[in-house]
């Protein structure tokens, strides 16, 4: 028995020595061979010597090729033989079968094994790698899209906002280059461009502070406007559509206008409304219409004040509403700037009408600037400058006082003239007129004077037509007629009685006057023509204007103007009050 287990207990031992001895020996072989399930940069070197795996990578490196993917997926390949790429031996592989634990071989059996990642020694020719590789179409110029910065752009709502930046095609060559000779030395058969951070980048982007800065200045300066209100009902507005053509922001977000484009749009809102210099239609009281230059009285615009006005205004980001720098200004805003109080003189007729709130107040002859001389008055629209009592006119060969003086334009005015002037009208002007001034009989000057204001539009101008306005003396005074608006009577300034008949539609009358020169009483009648200026005693023709004036201790007169062969009567009361029948 004891015999039986000497024996078995030997077989054991044998066997464990057999088995020990088995694996101990292929533990020594795995000394000089590599394990199961071991690879290097992707080649499998399982059993094999470091020479014999050597062989295997050099072999590799002959087929050497190298995938290099750019943005959009688009690739290029670059093959070893290309660039005379091969492997050269420098004991790394001798190095990582040193590193392993041959008496581990039998855990490798069950297992992943070893993968090892080894940097290859490599030779290759550096220019002809790079001349292949800036070969590639990628790599050419013409075919790179840059890449562009994000910005603020005008929304299809109105609003400003971001637009975010666009990646491109763009490389930067150094980095390609770079990161090929690097994936190269490394054995590394593929290079993603993009990863490998070779790409040109925008240089701001939609999450930059100062582009998001930005985009809130935009929309507060797009939400303002400017309203002008060019006087009347007129009004102007300014808004976002067109100012913000002219808006930037520098590097630091300072906001500013372009001056020449505010500069231009000023002079623009000006040509529009500034009416200085333009010819204006005015229909005259005679109902003619003519074109008359506003050269004082009218509107025109401070164009460098107002530039750097709205300048200043634009930059200070508000919404605001605003009266332009106006150098000249009327009264009003509207066909010809006028309005129904105005000055009205026409020196063809030698004819001067006030008009107040639309109603006539004052409708004289004048007697304006001696052509002959080269003193004509001037043509134009005006204005009433200042309004002066007893002044004195000078100049080179004169001085003269007068009651009431209404400048309109430099040395020229209206004034009263009766001193040294005893009739108005007619033709007097062309050979004995004025130094350029409207001399005005004294009692229509005086009422002119005491209902005007200094701003009140004058209108001077020649008519196209002689309406037949005769001569009459001075002191005359004009009311209208019941039958035309046109005729007229009063005193002189020595009380002689005047009496002027415009009864005619086209308001050519012809004037007359009686006065009493035996101190007696005695009546004169004077008939107004229509057609001509020529008086007769005694009755009129149908439809002709008749005035009957009887001179006696009180003063009579009366308005024949209705249409009989014979003219109405007239008489005054004891206490001198005049009775028109």
């Amino acid at each position: 028995m004891r015999k039986r287990t000497t024996v078995l207990l030997a077989i054991v031992l044998f066997l464990l020595v057999c088995v020990l001895g088995t694996y101990g020996a292929i533990g020594i072989s795995y000394t000089t061979h590599f394990l199961k399930n071991t690879s290097i940069n992707g080649i499998d070197v399982s059993g094999l010597t470091a020479a014999e795996a050597e062989a295997l990578i050099a072999a590799d490196a002959e087929e050497y090729r190298l995938v290099i993917t750019g943005r959009d997926e688009e690739q290029e390949t670059i093959q070893g033989t290309d660039f005379d790429y091969c492997f050269v031996s420098n004991g790394e592989t001798e190095e990582l079968l040193g590193e392993q634990n041959g008496f581990s071989w039998i855990f490798a059996y069950f297992s992943d094994g070893q993968s090892y990642s080894m940097d290859t020694s490599v030779t290759y020719d550096a220019e002809k790698l790079s001349a292949a590789v800036l070969a590639f179409s990628m790599m050419q110029t013409d075919q790179m899209v840059a890449p562009e910065n994000a910005y603020v752009a005008l929304l299809e709502d109105g609003s400003y906002g971001i637009v975010a930046e666009t990646e491109g095609t763009e490389l930067d060559m150094e980095k390609v280059l770079a990161a090929v000779e690097s994936a190269v030395a490394s054995g590394k058969k593929s290079l993603n461009l993009e990863m490998a951070e070779c790409y040109v980048t925008a240089e701001v982007t939609s999450e930059d502070e100062s582009l998001i800065e930005s985009v809130s200045l935009y929309n507060q300066y797009a939400s303002m406007y400017v309203n002008y209100y060019m006087s009347g009902d007129v009004v102007v507005t300014l808004d976002s559509s067109v100012f913000m053509e002219w808006f930037s922001l520098d590097e630091e977000n300072n906001p500013s206008f372009d001056y020449d484009s505010v500069a231009t749009w000023v002079e623009t809102l000006a040509d529009t409304y500034d009416t200085i210099g333009t010819y204006e239609p005015f229909v005259t009281s005679n109902g003619e219409t003519v074109y008359v230059e506003s050269v004082t009285y009218g509107w025109k615009m401070d164009r460098e004040s107002e530039t750097e006005a709205l300048y200043n205004l634009l930059l200070a980001g508000q919404t605001e509403g605003r009266s332009p720098v106006w150098t000249n200004s009327a009264l009003t805003r509207g066909t010809n700037d006028i309005g129904d109080t105005y000055v009205e003189i026409d020196y063809t007729n030698q004819r001067m009408w006030y008009y107040k709130d639309g109603e006539l107040l004052v409708e004289t002859p004048v007697v304006t600037g001696n052509v002959s001389a080269g003193n004509a008055s001037p043509e134009g629209m005006f204005y009433i400058v200042y309004k002066k009592q007893d002044a004195v006119l000078t100049g080179e060969t004169y001085e003269t006082p007068v009651s009431y003086w209404m400048p309109f334009y430099g040395n020229v005015g209206i004034h009263d003239a009766d001193s040294w002037r005893s009739s108005y009208g007619g033709t007097i002007y062309m050979t004995n007129g004025s130094h350029g001034c409207i001399n005005t009989p004294t009692a229509q000057a005086q009422t002119i004077f005491e209902n005007i204001e200094a701003g009140i539009p004058v209108i001077c101008y020649s008519s196209s037509t002689n309406y037949g306005y005769s001569t009459a003396s001075s002191g005359t005074s004009y009311v209208a007629n019941s039958s035309s608006g046109s005729s007229s009577s009063g005193t002189d300034s020595d009380d002689n009685i005047v009496i002027i008949d415009g009864s005619s539609s086209d308001s050519s009358a012809a004037s007359s006057s009686s006065t009493d020169t035996s101190g007696g009483g005695s009546t004169e009648t004077n008939r107004i023509d229509d057609d001509d200026d020529s008086t007769s005693s005694g009755s009129t023709s149908s439809g002709e204007a008749e005035f009957e004036i009887t001179i006696s201790d009180e003063t009579v007169w009366t308005d024949g103007s209705s249409s009989g062969s014979s003219s109405d009567s007239a008489s005054g009361s004891d206490d001198g009050v005049i009775i028109i029948e």
